[in-house]
């Protein structure tokens, strides 16, 4: 499998907020991975506010929920701080050792496994090089993006035009929303 298409997350959703979650507990996933920065809260925002809280809370009624981040430790302890929630900061996404770690802390295999993210590069194609699912939603706030994120999304564009030219039906399907999102 080529990287373009490592990069093709199995779905796409505005905001974690959208996520039909429901469906993916009918479809076997128990198990829930978020990155941060970006897809719960933005870079410039310090940490997790109530409607978040409370979100992150409904869905441990259902599933067991970890946040993977490559950020670092105090960043991520912060914005967690008013949430009982196991996390993995610095964990080298799309490196396979953040993942392998989440999934023996929470003691999940990969096929009831799903990771939310807001980037292709780390994200997504972490979760295809593991064999995890992986759906994408939009940055909560594109502007706030740190430089290594902004490097990413340049070679993200790249791969974006790779697989709108290889595999039109699933760019259409799963990342023609996501681009048109910023």
């Amino acid at each position: 499998m080529s990287v373009y298409q490592k990069c093709i997350p199995q779905a796409y959703y505005a905001s974690i907020f959208e996520i039909p979650y429901q469906k993916l507990k009918e479809q076997g996933i128990n198990s829930l991975f978020f990155d941060l920065d970006n897809t719960i809260i933005a870079y410039d925002e310090v940490e997790l506010n109530h409607k978040q809280i409370e979100f992150i809370k409904d869905l441990q009624k259902d599933f067991k929920v970890l946040i993977l981040s490559n950020t670092n430790f105090k960043r991520v302890s912060l914005a967690l701080n008013k949430v009982d929630l196991p996390f993995i900061w610095y964990a080298k996404k799309p490196l396979k050792f953040g993942f392998k770690k989440a999934l023996k802390i929470l003691d999940a295999k990969k096929e009831e496994t799903v990771i939310i993210g807001d980037q292709l590069m780390t994200d997504v194609f972490g979760a295809n090089r593991v064999g995890i699912g992986s759906i994408l939603v939009a940055s909560v706030k594109r502007k706030s993006d740190r430089a290594i994120t902004k490097f990413n999304r340049k070679i993200e564009a790249v791969i974006l035009k790779k697989i709108q030219k290889k595999a039109p039906d699933l760019y259409n399907e799963r990342l023609k929303l996501y681009v048109d999102s910023h």
